[in-house]
């Protein structure tokens, strides 16, 4: 009986299936996504940024995300520091880590950028602005999130599950504030 061990078929997938760096047909077609979207936020821009500028914890939280931990932090100035983290992610039997340098700056802006064996691009930005209704315990979310696997079947994977992925993220940060901070501010 032949036994397969998940992470070694999955490493030789993505060596397998990683393209080379010439053109080939599946390099014609681009993988890349982008997905730009806005929310007007029931908690203070200080009690979202909080909570997602605290990698640590995303694994406690997000969908489908295994691991989160701060490696390292570099603090730039009182409003601005760098940390190198590593995440996790699983799927229906996939699991892989990655490496992601993060900026975090106060009071609105996370922005995550990652570029390895896993993905030739990933960066993800979070905007977090007063909402203008004047009311300070409303904010505005503006994410945007662009990415591009070398390998074709997790590009193919990801696609299908895409829009719905990054509504489930952003939901899952509203969900956390809930959590930590109670109900949200009613949204007029």
């Amino acid at each position: 009986m032949v036994q397969f061990n998940l992470t070694n078929v999955t490493s030789a997938l993505k060596s397998v299936l990683k393209p080379p760096h010439c053109r080939t047909f599946f390099n014609v077609l681009s993988s890349k996504k982008t997905y730009d979207g806005h929310k007007v936020i029931g908690y203070t821009q200080k009690q979202l940024y909080d909570v997602v500028s605290n990698i640590d914890e995303y694994k406690n939280f997000i969908p489908y995300c295994t691991n989160s931990e701060v490696l390292k932090i570099q603090e730039i100035s009182n409003r601005e520091k760098k940390l190198t983290a590593v995440l996790g992610v699983g799927f229906n039997g996939i699991s892989e880590t990655y490496i992601s340098d993060v900026t975090c700056e106060k009071p609105g802006l996370v922005r995550a950028d990652v570029s390895d064996d896993l993905f030739k691009n990933l960066s993800a930005e979070w905007k977090i602005t007063p909402h203008s209704d004047s009311s300070s315990s409303h904010c505005d979310l503006n994410f945007h999130l662009e990415y591009e696997f070398y390998s074709v079947v997790y590009s193919q994977l990801a696609s299908v599950f895409f829009d719905d992925m990054n509504m489930m993220i952003i939901d899952a940060f509203e969900r956390r504030c809930n959590t930590l901070y109670g109900p949200p501010a009613s949204i007029i």
